[in-house]
């Protein structure tokens, strides 16, 4: 039988003899060069949170967006209600068709380029976009959501988006009500991650976890806001037509 040289059993074998505690003093010092290195880890960067868009910056970006509003609607209204002129002025009579009709083609641009490029004209200008809670894009549906619940931001509308602003200042992801029920949040667009850390999670901080959306409410949301633009037009195409006859 073979033992291996520097254990025990192979000074027990030397020696013919049982191992007593001076057998043990002469066993040879480990060897410590054998020993492969301790690496030192070093961790990567933390990743810095996005920061929350402010109410003032929101605010400009909503006044580019009206700006494209205002180009749907002066056409519109033109070809409804016609150009008139009056000591040297241009007149356009301004009727409630046109109005509702820019404001659905307002609503549709504004959802379809969040959900398509996170952000509208207005807040691609100010370097902001939107994103979910979690930090993840914006989709379809909540970008539908949001856009739709301004008609309660807004209110009331001879001071637009009084509502929408007191909300903003109370929260603190500075959300509006339309995100709170879609769970959006508007941030600062912060420069393209390093590629050899894209992924990581910030250090010290849990692993996302999957989180299940309560697209029940939402769809409920939605649909009530519908029903209120839908018969808030019709009301207001039955009232026009009753006073022009």
């Amino acid at each position: 039988m073979l033992y291996q040289a520097g254990t025990a059993a192979y000074a027990v074998a030397r020696r013919g003899a049982r191992m007593d505690r001076a057998d043990l003093n002469e066993l040879p010092e480990p060897d410590d060069t054998s020993h492969t290195p301790r690496l030192n880890f070093v961790p990567p960067p933390e990743i810095p949170a996005s920061e929350r868009a402010s109410l003032q910056a929101r605010g400009i970006a909503l006044g580019i967006d009206a700006l494209i509003w205002l180009a749907a609607f002066l056409p519109l209204a033109i070809l409804y209600g016609g150009i008139s002129s009056s000591n040297g002025l241009f007149r356009i009579r301004i009727s409630g068709p046109p109005f509702l009709m820019a404001t659905v083609l307002w609503l549709a641009y504004m959802t379809w380029m969040e959900a398509k490029h996170g952000a509208s004209i207005g807040k691609r200008a100010r370097g902001l976009h939107v994103v979910m809670e979690d930090g993840e894009p914006v989709n379809p549906e909540a970008a539908l959501t949001r856009n739709l619940m301004r008609f309660l931001d807004a209110f009331p509308y001879v001071v637009p988006y009084l509502v929408g602003a007191y909300a903003i200042s109370n929260s603190p992801k500075m959300q509006r009500f339309g995100d709170r029920v879609a769970e959006t949040m508007v941030v600062v667009s912060s420069p393209a991650p390093d590629p050899l850390h894209a992924g990581l999670p910030p250090l010290g901080s849990n692993p996302p976890r999957p989180t299940t959306r309560p697209t029940r409410r939402r769809l409920v949301v939605v649909a009530v806001t519908l029903l209120v633009v839908v018969g808030g037009g019709a009301a207001a195409a039955f009232f026009l037509m009753r006073g022009a006859s």
